[in-house]
């Protein structure tokens, strides 16, 4: 099963009743995490949090939010550290 979400794109994330300190709302995909059976795992970080979480693919939805200007200065930044 493919993933349906690519690293870099902002969705939001539904809150959980099994895990109540996982904030609802926008959040940034970090890694698109491999797979050869069960769930379909991403790896998230939320706006409002520092926090990075493994979580479901179907905990995630389309989301109209955008990065914040100063968060892609930082993305564009370290590629450009990383490639050196």
């Amino acid at each position: 099963m493919p993933h349906h979400f690519k690293v870099g794109q902002m969705l939001e994330l539904r809150s959980s009743p099994r895990f109540s300190d996982r904030p609802a709302g926008p959040c940034e995909v970090l890694a698109c995490l491999p797979h050869d059976k069960g769930p379909v795992l991403y790896r998230v970080q939320s706006v409002n949090e520092r926090t990075e979480r493994v979580v479901d693919e179907t905990d995630l939805s389309p989301s109209t939010a955008s990065k914040s200007p100063r968060a892609e200065r930082e993305a564009l930044f370290s590629i450009a550290v990383t490639r050196r």
